[in-house]
């Protein structure tokens, strides 16, 4: 192993004590050194284990989003032959100790990749994060305009012309920190002011139950007759609520939004779209192979939603399509 600190020694200009404070891990070096030694390390070939892939998430505890696109990101990259290691956002130190040959990002508000480039000399690949056109960091997306209109033109086709939707946040700036939901919400803003719909029919909600269940019942006060849920898991939950104080889906409310599995399984089928998490997936994995074997990559991927027909919705009530 000394005989490799030498060599990087040799090459970068720095102390054998620095190389390997850089290599184990240890902060007290300046951003500039670590990316000198790391870069340095990877051309000799002495970092990386290439048959590793870190993929960052948020927690140990999944949402229903992450929970299906780190499952079908495992699926794909064991296929090809790599050993997945999973490390959350707050314990970023553990890719030095895994030492993988590069990672996948399911982070959305984090910004991990503004620091990747200063931290470390591996390539990385975003999926859903805000694309920031960073030199070597490349970012796989699903189009969320294209979903949101589908939703939209589902609901005005029906007649729909009161539209609420239940928006995640508990302050503006969650809008700003997480990439998709400040698109949802945008998009769905648009689309009422091109079509003349009313645009004070958003309410925002945090994740208590009570503060939840408050949010459904402000909305229907504003007698909206269709909600979008805009996030993953929200369906069951927004139904749930909706029985209990006896709403009928669609009969009385229509109900769409983003689905995951387990909203086909319902009592009542929901109608929505869904992210194309294999393709996700499998583009993700495809992009980061580019990178490994230093192969041109020339854009960000976007991936298109699946609109998913369930029973959900249906016309308004008279009197309400107005």
């Amino acid at each position: 192993m000394r005989t490799n600190l030498e060599k990087i020694a040799r090459r970068t200009g720095y102390s054998i004590a620095t190389i390997s404070r850089v290599l184990n891990g240890f902060h007290w070096v300046s951003d500039r050194t670590r990316r000198t030694v790391l870069e340095c390390a990877q051309e000799m070939g002495y970092l990386g284990r290439r048959g590793t892939v870190a993929v960052i998430i948020t927690s140990i505890g999944f949402s229903h989003y992450h929970k299906d696109m780190a499952f079908f990101l495992e699926s794909k990259l064991r296929s090809a032959g790599y050993r997945t290691v999973l490390i959350p956002k707050h314990s970023l130190d553990l890719i030095e100790e895994y030492n993988p040959g590069g990672a996948i990002s399911l982070i959305g508000d984090h910004g991990v990749e503004r620091l990747w480039g200063k931290r470390y000399a591996l390539p990385l690949v975003c999926v859903n994060a805000a694309p920031r056109h960073l030199e070597g960091i490349f970012s796989v997306y699903s189009n969320e305009e294209q979903g949101m209109r589908l939703l939209m033109e589902h609901l005005i086709s029906l007649g729909h012309r009161k539209i609420g939707m239940l928006s995640y946040g508990q302050s503006e700036e969650d809008f700003q920190n997480i990439y998709v939901f400040r698109d949802r919400k945008k998009t769905f803003e648009k689309i009422l002011s091109e079509y003349g719909l009313p645009d004070d029919l958003i309410i925002q909600y945090g994740w208590r139950n009570l503060e939840y269940e408050g949010t459904v019942y402000r909305l229907l006060g504003k007698g909206v007759s269709a909600i979008v849920a805009m996030s993953e898991g929200q369906m069951m939950k927004i139904l749930y609520f909706l029985k209990q104080i006896g709403v009928e889906v669609p009969k009385d409310v229509s109900l769409t939004g983003w689905l995951n599995d387990m909203d086909q399984y319902c009592d009542l089928p929901m109608t929505g779209i869904m992210q194309n998490y294999e393709l996700l997936a499998e583009k993700a994995v495809g992009l980061l192979e580019k990178l490994l074997r230093k192969e041109p990559v020339e854009k960000d991927l976007v991936i298109d939603y699946r609109f998913i027909s369930g029973a959900s919705t249906a016309p308004p009530k008279k009197g309400n399509a107005v």
